[in-house]
């Protein structure tokens, strides 16, 4: 095998790995901010597909239709809901969650505040959010 050959292997070997590692996508960012919102784990939730620049996504336990729309905003690293149903759009889901992706795009940390007060936040792999 050529010194060539080695190159092209090596390269096709490393580059898969560090285009992956450049960043979460904003259905995995979108699933980390809901998953902390209503206090589920990232497994129950399904991304369902894109409105426009707003990522649809369902709860599994749910039907196959949408139940939140979602909207991350990078500039100001921000993740926006709106429950489909009325009745849960109060100011607590409407708020903006904050995030912050760490380790090489393999985790994010997101925060929001309290209902009573204070912020919570959780830390989220890369793996746990794929759907």
């Amino acid at each position: 095998m050529s010194i060539h050959h080695i190159l092209i292997v090596c390269f096709s070997v490393l580059l898969p790995t560090t285009v992956s590692a450049t960043t979460l996508t904003n259905e995995q960012l979108c699933t980390a901010g809901l998953a902390l919102a209503i206090d589920k784990q990232p497994r129950g939730i399904n991304t369902k597909g894109l409105a426009g620049k707003q990522i649809l996504l369902a709860l599994k336990d749910g039907n196959n239709d949408w139940d939140y729309r979602c909207h991350v905003n990078r500039s100001s690293k921000t993740i926006k809901l709106e429950a489909r149903e009325s009745r849960l759009n109060n100011a607590y889901l409407k708020q903006a969650i904050r995030y912050d992706v760490s380790n090489k795009a393999r985790s994010v940390e997101v925060k929001m505040k309290r209902r009573n007060g204070g912020f919570k936040s959780e830390k989220y792999q890369a793996r746990q959010l794929k759907s």
